[in-house]
């Protein structure tokens, strides 16, 4: 990267489509094709060979998933993965996959992983995997980050648009008032851990594989 990227440069990634700004999780996979993570989560394919195109598409496709209301699909998350130079990204709409540990370790030893989600709350999870550990993550409070390496970001956490990161019970009068939405400073962390420059058109245009990945390793996945 030529120049630091803040939570400005992601401030439109979804452009309009506040309904995936609100519901969504990103995960970035490196050194791993798109076929080969379906295969590392152990996916079944949906219409193989056939692709949806941009995060609308992503998102009309999983909705129409949920409304066969099938109970098989309660044990499943629809998924779309696509390439990103040498990384793979996959997007899931209303789903978490990506910052489960149980989930996400298996498929990270010997390469690097960064997953962050948005779902009712407007700070959400960050989790940064490398060979097959947690090196940093945070779920609800950034404040509390757990991992190998927890505070190895620190200074890029403040930087990309998390804030002073100081202890927010430091400051009786810290926590009143709404929210900030910590969605683009994510965006932006995220990018810094990969070097994956992610913008509203390539979100956009994006030739998504789609596949169903198991929330539990042991569940039961519907063939269709």
């Amino acid at each position: 990267m030529n120049e630091f990227t803040t939570e400005a440069d992601y401030a439109d990634v979804f452009g309009t489509d506040g309904d995936f700004e609100e519901s969504h999780c990103f995960t970035y996979v490196q050194n791993v094709s798109p076929e080969e993570l379906l295969g590392e989560l152990k996916a079944v394919r949906v219409s193989a060979g056939t692709a949806v195109t941009g995060l609308s598409g992503l998102r009309e496709w999983t909705i129409g998933l949920y409304r066969l209301e099938d109970r098989a699909f309660e044990e499943v998350q629809p998924v779309g993965v696509v390439p990103v130079g040498d990384w793979t990204l996959m997007v899931e709409y209303n789903g978490y996959l990506g910052t489960e540990p149980e989930v996400m370790l298996p498929v990270t030893r010997g390469r690097t992983a960064v997953s962050h989600m948005a779902n009712v709350s407007p700070v959400g999870p960050f989790c940064w995997y490398v060979d097959g550990s947690v090196r940093m993550s945070y779920g609800e409070d950034p404040y509390c980050r757990g991992g190998s390496h927890p505070d190895a970001l620190l200074d890029v956490m403040r930087k990309v648009g998390f804030g002073p990161m100081e202890d927010p019970d430091a400051d009786e009068g810290e926590g009143e008032g709404e929210v900030k939405s910590l969605t683009p400073a994510k965006f932006a962390l995220a990018h810094h851990v990969t070097g994956v420059r992610l913008t509203r058109r390539l979100l956009e245009r994006a030739e998504f594989t789609c596949g169903l990945v198991a929330k539990k390793p042991a569940a039961s996945w519907p063939r269709v």
